[in-house]
């Protein structure tokens, strides 16, 4: 990977700092004065997917809006990085919202920096075809996308464990809520590629996504008036098997409603979460789709019941525990206690609340969903085997 340094300090303790850095990562570089400079330089036009490093420094201010107005300019030509003490909250989200530049602070610089070349150098690691797990609702309304939210959130947070890359695939292709509840722009615009999946290139590939830090990647559909029987299987399959070597895991988040892919996805799925509420109703109809997963050969080992928002005492015991077990009898369930202010407060947010109150009751009942997802596809050694750790440090945004 080819990187430029933007107008750095050379007299600067950051300069020599990221220099060695970008040496122990073994990244040649280039120092350029300032952006015209590095549109008009030809090794920076013929470099593939190059890094732009744009250090903020005491002594080498460097304002952000140029920042992301080159990034957004790039459209997935480059990535960039910009190197300050602190962002505010308002420019961090407009900088990660182009999807091809990060924020990475001085004190974690080193650690933050190998992060991102793992990242932005996965799609060649040799060996790496991603997990699949399934997300399905029984019927609308019953925070399937809460649940995938926050289970991904908490996988790509297990950095110590190898540097876990994961995807979240939103596939209610009308216009799903995955973007939305994460604060982020979706780009995966599926009319794009209707009846045209050979246009699915690398540069396509990014294009289509949304990054949220630096291990989760966001595949959302802008709201469009597609219909759904224009989406044959051969695109949704088409675009897996395209980014499959990019990920460790891939999250689907599946509509209710039956499509002509649903069945297949749902037997190469690795892991299935099936979500429901607690009312008798819809304990019966997960019951009866548990019936037609058995009838489409899905390991029992496979399959878990997210029984969502239930209630429970001041004790934290689930309420209604016998009226749900019994028709579950002999599945792996598991019950996600109601957490009202804890939930609406993280999605006005746009983070998980895995990130705002990850000690609330929901948090712990959906990192156990995690937990399962985690061991019953052996993503620990998967993780192991995909990178280097990375720091786990969360940053502070001004």
């Amino acid at each position: 990977m080819q990187c430029f340094i933007l107008g750095p300090g050379r007299d600067s303790e950051y300069y020599e700092a990221l220099i060695a850095t970008t040496r122990e990562l073994d990244l040649p570089c280039i120092d350029v004065r300032d952006f015209a400079d590095l549109v008009a330089d030809k090794r920076f036009g013929e470099a593939a997917h190059p890094l732009v490093l744009v250090p903020d420094t005491p002594g080498h201010r460097q304002a952000i809006d140029p920042v992301i107005a080159f990034a957004r300019e790039q459209n997935g030509h480059a990535f960039v990085a910009y190197l300050s003490d602190e962002v505010a909250s308002g420019d961090y989200k407009r900088l990660v919202r182009t999807s091809f530049a990060e924020w990475i602070t001085w004190r974690d610089c080193r650690d933050e920096m190998r992060e991102l070349v793992a990242r932005l150098t996965s799609a060649t690691v040799a060996g790496r075809t991603a997990k699949v797990v399934s997300f399905l609702p029984v019927k609308g309304g019953v925070g399937n996308t809460t649940l995938l939210i926050e289970v991904g959130a908490y996988l790509s947070s297990r950095r110590k464990r190898g540097g876990m890359r994961v995807a979240i695939l939103d596939l209610n292709l009308q216009g799903g809520s995955v973007a939305d509840a994460l604060d982020v722009e979706p780009r995966f615009d599926v009319a794009e590629i209707v009846g045209r999946p050979e246009r699915l290139d690398e540069q396509l590939i990014d294009i289509f996504t949304s990054r949220r830090g630096a291990t989760l990647d966001i595949f959302a559909s802008p709201p469009n008036r597609i219909g759904l029987d224009a989406v044959s299987p051969e695109i949704v399959f088409t675009f897996l098997d395209a980014v499959s070597d990019r990920y460790d895991v891939i999250l689907l988040d599946l509509p209710s409603q039956s499509m002509s892919w649903s069945d297949t996805l749902l037997q190469g799925s690795d892991a299935i979460v099936l979500s429901t509420g607690e009312s008798v109703p819809a304990l019966r109809k997960i019951a009866a789709f548990l019936l037609h997963l058995d009838g489409l050969a899905v390991p029992d080992k496979k399959l878990a019941v997210a029984v969502n928002a239930v209630e429970a005492d001041l004790l934290g015991r689930v309420a209604r525990r016998d009226v749900i077990e019994r028709p579950l009898a002999k599945r792996t369930t598991f019950t996600v206690r109601r957490d009202d202010k804890a939930t609406m407060s993280a999605l006005d947010l746009g983070r998980p609340l895995f990130e705002m109150a990850a000690g609330s009751k929901a948090a712990k009942d959906m990192k156990r969903i995690a937990e399962w997802v985690e061991a019953v596809t052996d993503l620990a050694q998967v993780a192991a085997r995909s990178g280097p750790p990375a720091s786990t440090k969360r940053k502070a945004v001004a």
